[in-house]
Order: structure tokens, then C-alpha cells, then sequence
């Protein structure tokens, strides 16, 4: 549709720019007859090659692939910020001289609170651990402050921190963000028997560097704010759990016929297989309660009526993973003109597909022995694959676009003022189409058009079996006063409108890949040349 709109732009743009020249000496009026566009059209110009395959006999399907419903990790369990808040005081007087101990070697946990979900292993994609400290010591006090249980490249989260003394009653502070992003975290605490808990270590020393002992006064403390936040994993390990999860009822988008207004299309099959891919570990059971398409410029709604999709569990098995290799499982539905409502879902012209489901994990419990997996990238995704051969009755089936127009009026050079534009349209496709185009202001607005009245591009003649043979060819004239062509000038924005109907109605015709449109544009200008 693109080059198709490409195409009849340059009805009104190319002429503004076929004869200038250089000077700026004494005028006159004149005319010119200047071919303008000589180009062939093919199916591709009207659809995106993607869609597009040739069958054996050289009709085209398209072949269209569309994501319903994409599960996401947050879904199964969402790792919240988490703060561990530690108070030490100081009970007694004491003094410590320089590289004396003040905190000795401490252990404390977080344990995450995850209903139903038990992670051993998680690899972060992204997050980080504000530590903060906060010393009454009137001396510069070391910490040493570890996350065994987080590795990168196999070597323990470790952090080594100078904390300024106290001055009078004003602790001093240190605080500072790490990155965890890469790091794996073992979530199975110090002595590896816990779930969804990470632990930590710190111990502290006056410094070494102190010129004198430290005076530790009653009352002395030190609080430390350690803050796990935005930890998304990029994978995760352990059991996550046997719940249900009710999705919708929402909507995803169906860009396939997204420049149809409106206008009615039938078609002659539509084949539609239901997939269902899980590339999680885990077990997973899912019922599709409804499945409607949504043309939201009709506000029309069709639900799918299929008997073996809706309504009824699909047991899914979990898939498997051998060193980093996923390799999925699948869950596949035919739908057809035999067992569903398919082709009148289609034929509503969706932009949109309304879903309600139900996904249960884990049906049958923690068969994996805690062995369940994810990737954050590799995620249990519903898609409606669909194959629909190019076998239809189109009905004023009316397709729209807007282009960008960018064009300055000529200064001291030669300026159209006024003529006509001839396009000859040699048509070799089973349906004829009308084509207008719009003039927008900087409100979108439409200002004007560029066809004073209905024209049509004549269909190509058709065998006994409605398939195209030759070319039918079509002339259409356009005025272009001299007030249109200012508003030409003005204007920043167009709307292409195309109308089709097919040949041959109420029968089926087929689009094959050697169809095609030769399309001439000559322009017939009255001008004026500045010498």
C-alpha cells in the first residue's frame, strides 16, 4: 500500500518540478505536454512481501502470523524491594586501639516473600543494593561487606568501605548503589536448605590508619540500611508454584487490515491453527473462555465459536533446557470452516482480538523437584497463525493512507499555474478501483480534493474461470486550476482513499503473482518561464 500511495502522489508532485531552469531575466506564458510516471504495479506494491507466498499454481496466500497473548515473568512472581535494617549499639564503654575489631564477623539473611513460589537460583538482568551506614564512632571506621551468595564470573559480590567518623552528635554517613546486573544469586541461604533468600556478611575495624585508641561511649551505635531494588531476573530456577492466573479480559492488536475504513470482504477459506509455545519449565494448563475479533470501526465484535479451543483445558507440558539450549513444546488447534466460525471472524476485518483465558502452573504439582525454569526472554506466548488464499469478493472494499507532502512554490523560475494531468492505467487485476485523493491542513483537516468527480479504473476481461486474461485499459483526466495548485503549495499532508471491487461477483476470483497494473501519467501544464 505504501508504494501504492508513492505512486499517485507523484500525479501531484512530479509536475511541480519537470521543467525548471536556472535565470531570473523577462517572462512569458507558455505550455508543455511532459510525461510524467511510467511504472508497472504488481501484488507487492499492494501487500508487504512478508505476507505474501505463491502457491504451485502461481496463486498467492497470505501467510500471517499474529501474538495473542504473551505471559510475562512478573506474572508467575515479582522479586520486590526488599530493605534489611540492622541497629548495632554499643552497650558498654571501651576503647579500641587502631585495626581493632568494633563489629565482629556477622551473618543476617533476607528471605523473600513469595507465596507459593520457592527459588533456588536467579540470574539478575537488572537491579541493584543501595548499602548505607551511618556511624556514631568518632573515628574512621572499615567495613568489609560480602554477598556470598551472589557471584559474577564466579567471584563473590565483596565491597570494602571507608565510613567517615562522627563529629559531636552527627553521624557519619556512607552510601552508595551497586550494580547487580550479570550477578548469579544462590537463594538457598547460608547452609543451602532455605528458598527465595539471599544473605550477606559484614565485619568492622577502627582503622588502622587512627593516630590514636577510640573512646566507644554507651549509646555509640552503628545502622546499616542494606536495600535490594529492581532485581528483574534474567533466569530463575526452584518450583514456582501450582496457581492460577485469570488474564483479561484485554485486547492485543491485529494489524493486518489496519488501512481497510470500510467495505466488505469474502473469502472463499481460511485456515487458522492456534498456538500455544512454552518455552518455560513448567507444566502449564490453559483454557481460552473467549476469543472475539474487534473491528473497532464498526464496533463490531465476532467471537469465535470452536468447540475444541474454547472452553476446554490444554495441557501443556513444560519444556526442557540442556546448557542454555531451550527447547520449547507446542500446543497446536486447527481452526477451519469445519469446526469453527473462523472465516465471518476474519471477514469482520479485525483490528483487534478481545481474550479472556485462564493459565494454571503446575497442575500436577512440584513434579520437577524444584527444577522449574525461566528465561526472561523466553516466555509461554498464544498466536493465531493463519494461511487465507487470495480467493475473494471484495465490496467497496476501501483502503486509506496518508503521505507527507513537502513542496515549495518556485521563486524567481519558471511556475504552473494551471492544465491537466493523464493517467492511463492499463489494468491486468480482477477488480476495478476508484481513487481520491485528499488535501490536509495542519488540524488533519481536509481542505480539498484532488478528482472533481467519481472515477473508476476499469477491471481486467476474465476467462470461464474468472481468472484475468490481458489488460483493460483506462484513462482518467484531472483539472488542475491555478487555486488548487496554490493549495498544493500550502499543503504538508494528503490522504490516498483506493476502492476496490472484484470482477465477476458473487464468485470467487484469484489473485495470482503475474497480475499487474502499467500506470502513464502525462501532465499537460500552462506555465510562465522568468528569463
Amino acid at each position: 500500500m505504501k508504494k501504492t500511495a508513492f505512486l499517485i502522489s507523484i500525479i501531484v508532485i512530479t509536475f511541480l518540478y519537470s521543467c525548471r531552469k536556472d535565470g531570473t531575466k523577462p517572462s512569458w506564458d507558455t505550455q508543455i505536454l511532459a510525461p510524467l510516471v511510467n511504472a508497472n504495479m504488481n501484488i507487492n506494491n499492494l501487500l508487504s512481501n512478508s505476507f505474501l507466498h505463491i502457491n504451485a499454481d502461481s496463486s498467492l496466500k497470505i501467510v500471517y502470523e499474529n501474538d495473542i497473548y504473551g505471559l510475562s515473568m512478573d506474572t508467575l512472581f515479582n522479586i520486590k524491594d526488599t530493605t534489611l535494617h540492622q541497629a548495632y549499639s554499643l552497650p558498654i564503654s571501651q576503647t579500641v586501639q587502631p585495626g581493632g575489631a568494633i563489629l565482629p564477623y556477622t551473618v543476617s539473611s533476607t528471605t523473600y516473600q513469595l507465596p507459593g513460589v520457592q527459588l533456588r537460583t536467579v540470574i539478575i538482568k537488572a537491579g541493584h543494593v543501595n548499602y548505607t551506614i551511618r556511624s556514631k564512632i568518632h573515628e574512621v571506621t572499615q567495613f568489609d561487606y560480602t554477598i556470598p551468595s551472589a557471584k559474577l564470573n564466579g567471584v563473590p559480590f565483596s565491597i570494602h568501605i571507608d565510613v567517615p567518623a562522627a563529629v559531636g552528635t552527627t553521624p557519619g554517613i556512607y552510601t552508595q548503589n551497586y550494580d547487580l546486573s550479570g550477578y548469579t544469586l544462590d537463594l538457598t541461604g547460608p547452609s543451602h536448605n532455605m528458598v527465595n533468600t539471599i544473605y550477606t556478611t559484614l565485619q568492622a575495624i577502627v582503622t588502622p590508619n587512627a593516630a590514636n585508641p577510640v573512646t566507644i561511649n554507651p549509646g555509640d551505635s552503628l545502622i546499616i540500611d542494606n536495600t535490594f531494588s529492581g532485581l528483574f531476573p534474567y533466569y530463575a530456577k526452584g518450583y514456582f508454584g501450582q496457581n492460577t492466573f485469570n488474564i483479561g479480559p484485554a485486547t492485543s492488536d491485529f494489524t493486518l487490515f489496519n488501512r481497510i475504513v470500510s467495505g466488505s470482504l469474502s473469502l472463499e477459506d481460511v485456515n487458522f491453527n492456534f498456538k500455544i509455545e512454552n518455552p518455560i519449565g513448567l507444566d502449564a494448563r490453559v483454557t481460552i473462555n473467549n476469543l472475539s475479533s474487534i473491528n473497532t470501526r464498526t464496533g463490531i465484535t465476532v467471537p469465535l465459536y470452536a468447540p475444541s479451543l474454547i472452553g476446554v483445558p490444554i495441557n501443556i507440558n513444560r519444556a526442557s533446557e540442556s546448557n542454555s539450549v531451550v527447547y520449547p513444546t507446542y500446543a497446536n488447534l486447527p481452526l477451519n470452516t469445519t469446526n469453527s466460525n473462523i472465516k465471518p471472524v476474519i471477514e469482520n476485518l479485525p483490528d483487534k482480538f478481545g481474550y479472556n483465558m485462564q493459565i494454571m502452573t503446575n497442575p500436577l504439582g512440584n513434579v520437577s523437584g524444584s527444577n522449574d525454569f525461566i528465561y526472561s526472554d523466553k516466555l509461554l506466548k498464544a498466536q493465531l497463525n493463519m494461511e487465507i488464499p487470495l480467493s475473494l469478493v471484495a465490496t467497496n472494499l476501501t483502503l486509506v493512507d496518508t503521505l507527507g507532502l513537502n513542496i515549495s512554490a518556485p521563486e524567481g523560475e519558471e511556475s504552473v499555474h494551471s492544465g491537466t494531468i493523464t493517467l492511463f492505467a492499463d489494468n491486468g487485476f480482477p477488480f476495478d478501483a476508484s481513487l481520491q485523493l485528499y488535501l490536509l491542513n495542519d488540524q488533519n483537516v481536509v481542505t480539498d480534493s484532488i478528482f472533481g468527480y467519481v472515477n473508476t479504473i476499469d477491471e481486467a476481461p476474465l476467462d470461464a474461470n474468472y481468472r484475468a486474461v490481458g489488460k483493460k485499459l483506462t484513462k482518467l483526466v484531472i483539472p488542475m486550476s491555478e487555486s488548487k495548485m496554490s493549495l498544493l503549495y500550502a499543503t504538508k499532508k494528503m490522504t490516498l482513499k483506493v476502492k476496490f471491487n472484484t470482477s465477476a461477483q458473487p464468485h470467487y476470483v484469484k489473485i495470482y503473482s503475474n497480475y499487474s497494473i502499467d500506470v502513464k501519467i502525462v501532465g499537460d501544464f500552462n506555465y510562465t518561464v522568468h528569463l
